[in-house]
């Protein structure tokens, strides 16, 4: 499928494992450049090779020390720096979790799940509006533990996250930039993935401002009706 993101340039966040490394691969096999960030620098690095195995891409690995709202704003401004401007954001919400003790803290779930990707994207919109083309996709994996407090936590952070969005994503639509969030509820990898890169690419631009359920009877996005070419571009 062409997905008109050949020469785009995508920042992965939590791209080691999973849904994040199966999204960096999939961008790069559209043509896309892809900057992969993780915790762990030698594991970014990894899947970045993997993404540029196909040739025809650029790739690179950055490490993430921390989940918290400056450490992303200063993960950006190094990409763009080193890497080029950002066209593409994909980010993993970590799921909420208890600490060993049983103790919560909400400032450190606040961060993981809403402040760094607020963060993260409120760098790169502007960028993105005058250029006039952006995706943003957060994606919010369901708790998988029966903890009545982490699954509270997971609505709040989820309502947080869909509210900030939507209206962020109305001020923006104009300018062919599109945010939107994923909540997946299937464990398949390669379904969930090839949702979130139809999400990221050209075909996406008629959707904004959506909460995008997968499985339990989600509904799956369908690609809109092609739109009118921009002049400007």
């Amino acid at each position: 499928m062409e997905l008109g993101i050949e020469g785009r340039c995508a920042l992965v966040f939590g791209g080691s494992r999973g849904v994040g490394r199966a999204v960096a691969g999939a961008l790069a096999a559209e043509g896309a450049h892809v900057a992969v960030c993780a915790r762990k620098e030698w594991a970014a690095r990894r899947v970045a090779a993997e993404a540029a195995a196909g040739g025809g891409v650029r790739t690179a690995g950055y490490p993430l020390d921390a989940w918290d709202e400056p450490s992303a704003t200063a993960l950006v401004d190094r990409v763009v720096a080193e890497f080029g401007p950002i066209d593409i954001l994909f980010g993993i919400a970590r799921r909420p979790k208890l600490e060993p003790d049983r103790a919560l803290s909400w400032k450190t779930q606040l961060d993981n799940g809403f402040l760094r990707f607020k963060a993260a994207t409120e760098a790169l919109l502007p960028p993105m509006r005058r250029r006039r083309w952006g995706r943003v996709l957060w994606m919010i994996p369901r708790p998988v533990s029966a903890n009545g407090v982490e699954r509270r936590l997971w609505s709040v952070t989820s309502a947080a996250l869909s509210a900030w969005l939507e209206s962020t994503a109305a001020d923006v639509a104009g300018d062919n930039v599109t945010l939107n969030i994923l909540k997946p509820a299937t464990r398949s990898v390669p379904e969930v993935a090839g949702v979130a890169t139809f999400l990221l690419s050209d075909r996406a631009g008629g959707l904004y401002g959506k909460t995008i359920e997968m499985g339990n009877g989600g509904r799956q996005p369908r690609a809109p009706s092609p739109r009118p070419s921009d002049p400007s571009q």
